[in-house]
């Protein structure tokens, strides 16, 4: 084929791709709706694969430990890594459900039943003291009753019918134990057999890339992003265990109302980074302040003192630097995936942002080499006069 030949056929392969391009395109935007509703029924289809895929990923760790301690049982100390693993995790997971869930349940039962009229005894007690005080009461007392109604009515509503409905998914447990059974053994199946789902996708890969440059390149942030991953997911989940029973020790010697409901949401939203246990406080300390506002000031003072426990002890000695990223950028992320994922992107935001930083922080330095320019962040500072 003579050049002018190829360069006519170039041409013409370009514009067509751009033209597919555009027409998949404006279809994406035009059936939106469509495709946004096929997508939800394919991942509700795929739940139990993802799930098992997020287990085996939790528990990798602990199985290549444990096989290593197994290495005497020859070919055989994989299955028992695994099976120990497995046991592990179900035994962990009924000791919760165990001791826990009946008294966790219990609290909030207790709760849904005296929160109104806690709520009226506190508002009451306003009342007396805002008529005593000041003609101004009259007009905060209307604030407060409209508050009160409004209050009132959403524990009526609101909360006894998420409660109920909590309880109705509750009741059809069938179809998620099946969904758990399926991740289960999805999970088994990859911890059994991990190099070799790995290999396969590492061979997919470089049968469709053929740069080297490129394909290092993308293993390299691929096991960049695992390193952060597994070291801030495991450790976060570790450290957040460690505040949770550090809290329901402390409350139960302070002889705090609700000890262990208040332990698990502070061990809960310990999960967010920063700003997770003043986010778990915040509720539970509304709860004890309806018992009693000077036990309620005693659980800040507590929650102040976990937190800088945590943040300056426990936290920096189990996570270390895992994702390398300023506070800054740790509340940019909580920012932007918080709203674009609630409550999940909040709790993967950090280590999903700190991947995000390495991939460009890479690409930036190795444009700045190609220019013969100095990759250290130190050079382009400006200093003032």
């Amino acid at each position: 084929m003579e050049k002018k030949d190829q360069g006519y056929w170039k041409l013409g392969v370009t514009i067509f791709v751009s033209l597919a391009a555009t027409i998949v395109f404006f279809f994406l935007i035009f059936r939106f709706g469509e495709i946004r509703k096929m997508a939800a029924v394919i991942l509700s289809a795929l739940k139990p694969l993802l799930i098992g895929m997020v287990l085996a990923y939790l528990l990798t760790p602990i199985a290549r430990r444990l096989e290593r301690a197994f290495g005497k049982l020859g070919k055989f100390a994989r299955i028992a890594a695994v099976l120990v693993t497995m046991l592990f995790a179900f035994a962990v997971l009924g000791l919760f459900c165990a001791i826990v869930l009946p008294q966790l349940a219990g609290s909030v039962s207790e709760l849904v039943k005296v929160l109104p009229g806690q709520v009226q005894d506190q508002l009451d007690r306003l009342r007396v003291y805002l008529e005593s005080d000041s003609e101004a009461g009259a007009a905060v007392m209307q604030m407060i009753e409209s508050a009160e109604n409004y209050l009132a009515g959403w524990i009526r509503t609101n909360m006894l019918s998420t409660v109920s409905a909590i309880s109705g998914r509750v009741l059809s447990i069938g179809s998620l134990l099946i969904s758990l059974g399926v991740a289960v053994i999805v999970s088994i199946y990859l911890l059994l057999d991990r190099e070799r789902y790995l290999a396969q996708c590492r061979k997919l890969f470089f049968a469709v890339s053929r740069n080297k440059r490129f394909n290092d390149a993308v293993l390299e942030a691929v096991a960049q992003t695992d390193r952060i991953f597994s070291g801030f997911i495991s450790g976060k989940l570790v450290d957040s265990l460690i505040v949770g029973v550090i809290c329901f020790v402390g409350l139960t010697i302070l002889r705090m109302p609700y000890a262990l409901l208040v332990s698990v949401i502070v061990g809960v939203t310990n999960i967010i980074p920063m700003f997770g246990p003043f986010i778990g406080a915040v509720p539970s300390a509304f709860l004890i302040l309806l018992v009693s506002p000077v036990k309620c000031v005693v659980f800040l003072i507590f929650v102040i003192a976990l937190q800088q426990v945590d943040g300056n002890i426990i936290g920096p000695k189990i996570l270390g630097n895992s994702t390398g990223l300023s506070a800054l950028y740790v509340t940019v992320a909580m920012l932007l995936f918080g709203k674009l994922m609630g409550f999940l992107g909040m709790i993967v935001g950090v280590p999903l942002f700190a991947t995000l930083y390495y991939l460009v922080k890479r690409l930036a330095e190795h444009s700045l080499r190609r220019q013969g320019k100095p990759t250290e962040t130190e050079s382009y500072v400006i200093k003032a006069d």
